[in-house]
């Protein structure tokens, strides 16, 4: 079956064109921030210019960040600056039809739980550092945000108390430290962390005290979700994933800094997810197939 997901991040709109549970197509667009009709009609252009024929009648997923409710399409999103934002009734009024959405992480997570790097896992926490930071959980088989659909928003659990100013009206939270963004925002004279990467693997003197640190504000946060959780398996998305095994085995250094990891929870593995920034567009494309299935 062809379908298409959509992925709304916070820097980017990804788009796929999914046949046989795998991307034939990719395409991508500036995300309009701010600006929900604007962002609306730019996924419908990326529908009409790469879905192809027939897009009108396969399943369209789009996947969100934020608290996304499908019902009623309504988006509460603090990095997109959105509040109660109708994005489905959007969508459909562009596309003259009607569109699945999913969070974002939850889209990620779920493909990843499906055919990625928590398949076969019952207990496992899902982490993505991007422009913000998402997560999901599998407690006992389960997804916990199909319980609590705003649950496991772990980038605004707070780590530094009274710290920095979060969209989200708090003070400190997690993404403001431990984002991809936060690393560029640290890391002055830098454009992505991409090139952050490059320079630490180069050795440049005066950015490896910079990724040190925002190796720890990364590893802080797992050590509270671990304490939490105790979960399985930690797997690791998002935009810096892409980095492999340079970051991962950063994160695997930077945890046995912590005493409580090394005697009481070294049991928890953390690994990379398997379909990078893929899985958002797979996610959403496979909640759209399961809605149609469902009729």
């Amino acid at each position: 079956m062809k379908s298409i997901g959509i992925d709304i991040g916070g820097t980017t709109i990804k788009f796929g064109l999914i046949e046989e549970e795998k991307i034939v197509l990719h395409a991508q667009a500036p995300t309009p921030l701010k600006d929900p009709f604007a962002l609306a009609h730019c996924i419908a252009d990326l529908i009409r210019n790469y879905g192809g024929q027939g897009w009108e009648t396969i399943p369209i997923g789009v996947a969100c960040a934020g608290d996304v409710d499908p019902k009623t399409g309504l988006v509460t999103a603090d990095n997109l600056g959105w509040m109660q934002v109708p994005l489905g009734f959007l969508l459909e009024k562009q596309l003259g039809r009607s569109v699945v959405l999913e969070q974002d992480t939850h889209a990620a997570m779920m493909a990843e739980w499906e055919n990625g790097s928590l398949k076969g896992e019952q207990n496992a926490l899902y982490l993505t550092l991007g422009t913000g930071i998402g997560g999901g959980a599998i407690l006992d088989g389960r997804p916990y945000r199909e319980i609590r659909r705003s649950g496991s928003e772990f980038g605004h659990m707070i780590t530094h108390a009274g710290g920095e100013p979060c969209p989200c009206g708090e003070f400190g939270c997690y993404e403001r430290y431990a984002s991809a963004a936060a690393l560029v925002r640290q890391a002055k004279g830098y454009s992505s962390a991409r090139e952050i990467i490059d320079a630490v693997r180069e050795g440049v003197p005066e950015i490896l005290p910079v990724w040190e640190n925002y190796i720890d504000e990364i590893c802080v946060g797992l050590i509270s979700l671990i304490s939490i959780f105790v979960p399985d398996v930690i797997s690791i998305g998002g935009g810096i994933s892409a980095a492999g095994d340079f970051l991962l085995n950063a994160i695997r250094a930077g945890m046995e800094k912590h005493t409580a990891y090394r005697q009481y929870y070294h049991a928890t593995e953390i690994r990379l997810a398997k379909l990078g920034n893929d899985a958002g567009v797979l996610g959403a494309a496979a909640a759209a197939q399961r809605a149609f299935k469902e009729g």
